[in-house]
């Protein structure tokens, strides 16, 4: 008798999941990442917070890459901290070197790939340089310097800004007739 009644229970979990799973778990189209101004935490934040409290000396972490299409675009990054940073500027590529800074997931190294929007940079994304640094390396489609900033955020976290000049980077086709 428990055998089926533990059968019917697993049944009707079971269902529960599959139906959980299939409900979105916000609206379609719904950008649920962080974004400045908002306040939204980044994913397993606990974690992020150990890891930048640990160690003999304090450790930078960056917590979420981002990607505002104004004009030029703007590219941003989320970290637990100050961070000192270094500009390099090669033919096709430009980047921003962050010292002392890490990593809590591997999913914030996952390109930003930004080809379609009107903006010199084809794609962005973030490098390990060495054990204790990270390069925010932008791929471009034209030479261009943007500005890089920084300034305080929600809940102790800072943002890193870099803002390229707005410009003609795409070219849109006529509309068919």
């Amino acid at each position: 008798m428990a055998l089926v009644l533990g059968g019917a229970c697993w049944k009707v979990w079971h269902a529960d999941a599959q139906e959980a799973s299939v409900r979105p778990a916000r609206p379609v189209g719904e950008y649920a990442g962080v974004r400045p101004g908002t306040g939204h935490s980044p994913p397993r934040e606990a974690a992020a917070r150990r890891l930048a409290g640990t160690g003999r000396s304090p450790v930078t972490v960056l917590t979420w890459p981002g990607f505002e299409p104004r004009a030029g675009g703007r590219f941003f990054l989320q970290t637990t901290g100050t961070v000192t940073t270094e500009t390099r500027a090669t033919d096709g590529r430009f980047e921003v070197l962050l010292r002392g800074a890490r990593t809590h997931l591997r999913n914030t190294r996952r390109p930003l790939v930004t080809r379609f929007f009107n903006t010199p940079v084809v794609e962005a994304r973030i490098e390990r340089r060495g054990r204790h640094d990270l390069a925010f390396v932008f791929h471009l489609r034209t030479a261009s310097i943007p500005s890089v900033s920084e300034s305080a955020g929600e809940n102790g976290y800072r943002y890193l800004y870099v803002d390229f000049p707005a410009g003609n980077y795409v070219e849109v086709a006529p509309p068919a007739e």
